[in-house]
């Protein structure tokens, strides 16, 4: 049987977003191993690797910084891993852990080993001009002569890859996602909403995102501040970091600009949830897609959104919803006002939830699937 070894910065990435890739390798016969940061997992993730993968190796990739002895450590655990097992794919994922991984693998690569690489979003990208994007966009050019196949989850990212070194490049529409799952939801909205705490007068803003500062929550709390309109609720689902402070700092500034916020905190019950707000928002400096944008359409709900990456790719003004500037609170503010508007039109739900169908499942499958052929997987 054949061997993969699928490469990502958390274990959570690996059982959140990449059971297409590995149900389609399972049934090549690959028998697969996993090397990522395991003290970041999902609430599946436990079960995940049981049902799916027979070695998991603890790699300590940096994650919310650029940790240079992290960085080393994590390097000479690859080279490690890939020294005492013979590969034949090595498919990895998000930056640093995809930069290491193709270091490790130039030489296997030269006896045969495929290597794969799916973005889930450049650290460069349009709006970003910074020195560490400069950087990053030199390190992603020089790699991509050492990949096989690159897979991009966005527009943006697809017109970068295909300027690279790599010769087969393609896009999907993210990772897939059950759109049906949002779609076919029947619940008592009303009692829902007062399960959650809101009234029938309120206007409630949805967010679904780990409480960090690249989601960028604070936008939204500016821009509802400059709305004057007591009747509006932000509400955020999501999971708190601790070490980050996030959570505090939001509800300060909320307090400071007499804001209502809501804590939802880390939700099962999100597709209910999409169900019983008006509009949903994805302020996020940085998104590769963005799953909880389209999830949120797959509801029927319009989005207001950052103008940056994947988020442009099923946000479309006035359609499915408004885009933005996410460091401009005033536009921010313009842009939830027409979405609150869009609520007058009886097409919105429906075009919200056509744009979703684009991102389901399927295809994402069948995208995996073309570039496994093309690279001989």
């Amino acid at each position: 049987m054949k061997r993969a070894l699928i490469v990502s910065n958390t274990s959570g990435l690996v059982t959140l977003f990449l059971k297409n890739d590995v149900e389609l390798l399972l049934k090549k016969n690959y028998v697969i191993d996993v090397a990522c940061n395991t003290e970041f997992p999902d609430s599946n993730t436990e079960e995940f690797f049981d049902k799916y993968c027979d070695k998991v190796f603890h790699v300590p990739f940096p994650i919310r910084n650029l940790d240079l002895n992290l960085i080393w450590k994590s390097y000479k655990d690859l080279i490690n891993i890939l020294k005492h097992t013979q590969y034949d794919l090595l498919h990895c994922h998000s930056t640093i852990a995809a930069v290491l991984a193709r270091q490790s693998g130039i030489k296997y690569r030269k006896n045969g080993m495929r290597v794969m690489y799916t973005s889930h979003g450049f650290p460069f990208y349009s709006g970003n001009h910074g020195r560490k994007a400069k950087f990053f966009k030199k390190i992603e050019n020089y790699y991509s002569r050492y990949t096989d196949g690159i897979i991009t989850i966005c527009k943006e990212d697809y017109e970068n890859a295909i300027k690279m070194k790599c010769k087969n490049v393609t896009m999907m529409h993210g990772v897939g996602v059950n759109v049906e799952r949002f779609m076919n939801i029947s619940i008592d909205r009303s009692a829902y909403r007062e399960n959650l705490g809101f009234a029938s007068t309120d206007k409630v803003i949805l967010s679904i995102g780990e409480l960090n500062t690249n989601k960028n929550h604070q936008i939204v709390i500016r821009a509802i501040s400059e709305l004057n309109d007591p009747d509006i609720v932000y509400a955020i689902c999501g999971r708190e970091v601790t070490e980050l402070g996030k959570k505090n700092e939001l509800k300060l500034l909320a307090d400071e600009l007499n804001v209502r916020l809501a804590f939802l905190g880390f939700r099962k019950d999100i597709a209910q949830i999409c169900h019983s707000v008006e509009i949903g928002a994805l302020p996020s400096f940085k998104e590769g897609l963005g799953l909880s944008g389209i999830e949120m359409l797959a509801s029927g709900i319009p989005v207001v959104g950052s103008n940056r990456q994947g988020i442009k790719d099923y946000i479309v003004d006035g359609v499915t919803g408004y885009l933005a500037d996410p460091e401009d609170s005033s536009l921010f503010a313009v842009s939830i006002q027409k979405c609150f508007a869009l609520l007058n039109d009886n097409n919105i739900k429906n075009n919200c939830i056509r744009k979703s169908q684009h991102f389901n499942i399927e295809q994402a499958r069948e995208t995996i699937q073309k570039i496994y052929q093309v690279i001989g997987v």
